[in-house]
């Protein structure tokens, strides 16, 4: 994550007059998929109850996109968003779900296929972190782990409207995530698919009208 973020601060840096670089801050709305990991066939000890897609809420964050040639363009992007999950700890440790901070970050590349219209198709490197036992809507003081990574594929497609941005997304995990006991968390890879609403903003041009007001 750290290396993501580096990278979103070299590409704000590595500005030319002929290429198009665009900042796009985003908010947006995303449904998630989770399923724990049986221990035998049909048992678990730590079991998510939430139905496929049915952990949903908002996500903020930002993207830098840099054109490269023609219709194509690279781009970075960093949103987070906290998530509440249902889910029952079977043992001497009862809770009805858990919650966590969710750190997203992304790299695609992406086309445009006619005037507006683009889709794009990368990698995304996520971070779940400060997961923490829920019973009866109150948080346990101890978190059961501390982080999960979660590595997936990235396809989007978005529409443009002058600088109005709208994105729909999809993410699929490709890892699993193990707990390190048979009482401690440990889900399948995980999906979600959701959209989010933008405005881009091109940073040669701003830089030129701030150099005109200077």
């Amino acid at each position: 994550m750290k290396n993501l973020i580096l990278l979103l601060c070299c590409c704000t840096l590595h500005l030319n007059a002929q290429a198009q670089t665009y900042i796009t801050p985003s908010i947006g709305y995303d449904f998630l998929s989770m399923k724990s990991v049986e221990i035998d066939p049909g048992f678990y000890l730590f079991e998510v109850l939430s139905a496929p897609y049915s952990v949903k809420g908002t996500q903020i964050g930002g993207e830098i996109k840099q054109v490269v040639y023609k219709r194509f363009s690279i781009s970075a992007a960093v949103n987070f968003s906290q998530r509440r999950v249902d889910a029952v700890r079977f043992g001497f440790f009862a809770s009805d779900g858990f919650k966590f901070d969710y750190l997203r970050g992304n790299l695609a590349l992406n086309c445009y296929i006619f005037n507006g219209v683009s889709v794009g198709i990368g990698y995304d490197y996520n971070q779940m972190k400060k997961l923490t036992s829920v019973l009866r809507e109150i948080s346990f003081p101890e978190t059961f782990r501390s982080l999960m990574i979660d590595h997936g594929f990235h396809a989007s497609i978005r529409g443009y409207w002058k600088n109005i941005e709208i994105k729909g997304y999809f993410h699929k995990g490709i890892n699993d995530n193990i707990g390190d006991s048979a009482f401690d968390l440990s889900i399948e890879p995980i999906d979600y698919v959701g959209f989010s609403l933008g405005y881009r903003i091109n940073v040669i041009k701003l830089f030129k009208k701030k150099k005109k007001r200077g």
